[in-house]
């Protein structure tokens, strides 16, 4: 069969437009994961404690750190000292490769009796990429320690509004909320 390219003027424009999405379709139709079964894909599901980054005290010393720097920069505000209590350390989250396979048996009894059997199995492996000499976990992201609790003393928080000030400042940069946040007045 041979296809006369001058025949295809005579199509309105609009096919060549829906046959371009079509092409987009199926080039980009791989970015979709499978509904079910197929190749695994990696998973936000395994978190571990990474020991190999900042430890708590050293996340607490940095916090109590740049905030005291800070919360010195607001006016009104001197002489501050902070105190940070996290509540975990920081946790990585690990690519994994989840397979899932579900059975459903649903049988009937010669007395009419009807009952349904379901079987979940499921199986995980951690994403490994080599390099070097040993292969390496991939992370998919790292968070952040969570703040229990924060405690300032500063000279000028004995006004109300410095306070608001301090409480407002502390709890947008580690997302902590006003119930956790102390603000005192230092000693003259």
């Amino acid at each position: 069969m041979n296809f006369d390219w001058g025949q295809l003027a005579r199509y309105p424009k609009w096919i060549y437009v829906l046959g371009g999405l079509g092409i987009l379709f199926l080039l980009f139709g791989s970015f979709y994961p499978p509904e079910s079964g197929g190749t695994p894909q990696p998973s936000e599901t395994a978190r571990v404690t990474n020991s190999d980054r900042m430890s708590m005290g050293e996340y607490e010393k940095y916090y109590e750190t740049k905030l005291s720097e800070i919360l010195n920069e607001i006016q009104g505000v001197t002489n501050v000292t902070v105190m940070v209590n996290l509540d975990s350390t920081e946790e990585v989250v690990y690519a994994e490769n989840i397979q899932n396979q579900n059975q459903t048996t649903a049988e009937t009894d010669n007395k009419g009796g009807n009952r349904t059997i379901t079987q979940i199995n499921e199986n995980k492996q951690l994403v490994l990429i080599k390099g070097g000499t040993a292969d390496h976990p991939i992370i998919i992201r790292t968070i952040k320690p969570r703040v229990r609790g924060v405690l300032v003393v500063a000279k000028g928080a004995e006004q109300p509004r410095i306070q608001a000030l301090i409480t407002d400042a502390v709890q947008r940069v580690l997302e902590v909320p006003p119930h956790r946040i102390s603000i005192q007045p230092k000693k003259m």
